[in-house]
């Protein structure tokens, strides 16, 4: 073929590529409604894991960012409440909202538990991401416990677990703090 012919085409072929590139992500992105609030910041349904009866596994443990090692289990007896995360995540920064009012609302029937699932982060860039944002609740590395268990694919993800120790639900995207208190009182 000849070289302006060649050239031609794979203009042509990378016009058409950028363009159902572009056509994608305006069915799989929607856009902002009247309030300005992007439809990507909306909750989505969350799985109700109670049938299944998910115990946590024993052997898990998390390195957190003060130092400490967290046995989810020393947590027995408390609703927990795990957020699935990643310092990078801008729609964790708006989940941080929520978990700030269940955290001052709900303390004492709530524990909150932030694990970053980016496997690239350490417990030193989840403690500076903790104090720069003024975050209470703990952090710390999941070191993809999580991440496999669930087949975390986006984040925020989150799973709350019972005071006995199962997983009950589980929830991808941002979850209001209506939402997650609403799925507290049919568990406590």
């Amino acid at each position: 073929m000849e070289p302006e012919k060649l050239a031609v085409v794979g203009v042509t072929v990378a016009v058409v590529v950028v363009g159902l590139l572009v056509g994608v992500s305006f069915l799989t992105f929607p856009s902002s409604n009247n309030g300005g609030d992007n439809q990507l910041t909306r909750t989505t349904q969350d799985t109700d894991l109670l049938e299944l009866e998910l115990e946590v596994p024993s052997t898990w443990k998390f390195e957190m960012s003060d130092g400490s090692t967290l046995s989810l289990n020393d947590l027995e007896g408390l609703v927990v409440l795990v957020d699935l995360m990643a310092t990078w995540c801008t729609s964790c920064e708006t989940q941080n909202g929520y978990l700030e009012t269940i955290y001052n609302d709900l303390s004492g029937i709530v524990v909150i538990v932030s694990l970053t699932v980016d496997s690239d982060e350490t417990t030193s860039m989840i403690a500076d991401y903790k104090s720069s944002k003024g975050l209470p609740w703990a952090h710390g590395l999941d070191n993809r416990q999580f991440l496999n268990y669930f087949s975390i694919s986006a984040v925020p993800s989150m799973i709350l677990i019972d005071a006995d120790g199962f997983f009950r639900y589980f929830h991808v995207g941002l979850w209001t703090d209506a939402s997650i208190s609403s799925k507290v009182g049919t568990i406590i």
